[in-house]
């Protein structure tokens, strides 16, 4: 199904979230900072009936030994005893047909959305290795897998060549704040296949309210590329342009796109919840100069659907 994205209005995508910080923090009656569902934060049964924080003569000999490595995030972190959190769920899509597109598409977007120890953190942007950090701090290593553009994508890429899928290799750094805020900042680079060329983001999640069993994110996202990244997807070569008919042309390094995105979470009961999300994203001109997007696309681009997800805990001790 396409759709031509004049008949689209829209909104903004995505609430990648971080862990919710320490247990003191978080007594407000206000949404979690949480990649799953954005839901009301529980209160431990020790806290029923006071707001005291137990004493440690009340805690388990269990606790008292992983107390002092509780704050640590990374390999100290691993050692403790945590919950693992799983999200699977899918839900439909509509999109541009590739970065830069006019036209849209429905498709099937399964989402999978891992948190194990504090210590890996996995979403739709890839995965976080925290290995370094503190409390609400990480750092780590971070990997992604990015899908490929094939000529048969979309009528205005022919003659252009497949771009292969990529294996992006980077680091990351992410931080919480007052729990409703997160920020993350990610550098990759492609390996082998697909665009061998560097990418720079840049996140910053807001969580708004929450009103019974809805709540509300809103992100603002930036993305800055090098020479590889932008001569696999924006330029146009001699030879591309003899079998497109495109006008040559020659991407540089620069800013991409500027964004921004709007999340819903519906919870429906204690394990399943309704993701709606839509967003925008604006691309520089360095980038929509590109025959391939001024002359067949659209430097305007937006993402809308939502995912039905259901949530697994487990105790790993």
């Amino acid at each position: 199904m396409r759709l031509s994205s004049a008949g689209l209005a829209a909104g903004a995508l995505l609430a990648s979230c971080l862990s919710a910080p320490a247990l003191a923090q978080q007594h407000i009656d206000e949404p979690r900072l949480d990649p799953f569902f954005g839901k009301k934060y529980e209160r431990p049964k020790e806290y029923e009936k006071d707001d005291e924080e137990p004493t440690d003569d009340a805690r388990s000999d269990e606790d008292q030994r992983w107390r002092p490595l509780r704050g640590f995030v990374g390999i100290l972190t691993f050692l403790t005893p945590e919950t693992t959190n799983l999200s699977i769920g899918v839900g439909p899509e509509l999109k541009p047909d590739y970065f830069g597109s006019d036209d849209y598409e429905v498709v099937p977007d399964p989402a999978a959305f891992v948190k194990f120890r504090n210590f890996v953190f996995l979403d739709d942007d890839g995965a976080d290795i925290a290995l370094f950090g503190f409390s609400n701090f990480r750092a780590g290593p971070t990997l992604r897998i990015v899908g490929d553009r094939e000529e048969e994508d979309n009528p205005a890429l022919a003659g252009l060549g497949d771009v292969g899928m990529t294996f992006e290799f980077g680091g990351f750094a992410a931080a919480t704040f007052q729990n409703r805020y997160s920020f993350r900042f990610k550098v990759r680079h492609g390996l082998k296949t697909g665009h061998r060329g560097t990418i720079v983001d840049a996140t910053l999640t807001a969580l708004l309210f929450r009103f019974g069993d809805v709540s509300t994110s809103v992100t603002a996202q930036t993305a800055w590329i090098g020479n590889r990244y932008a001569d696999a997807y924006f330029t146009v070569t001699p030879e591309q342009s003899a079998a497109s008919g495109l006008p040559e042309y020659d991407a540089k390094a620069g800013f991409r796109d500027i964004g921004g995105s709007v999340n819903g979470y519906i919870n429906i009961g204690k394990h399943w919840s309704i993701n709606p999300y839509v967003s925008y994203r604006y691309i520089f001109d360095d980038v929509a100069d590109t025959p391939i997007i001024a002359l067949e696309g659209d430097r305007h681009q937006w993402t809308t659907g939502f995912h039905v997800m259901r949530e697994f805990s487990f105790d790993i001790r």
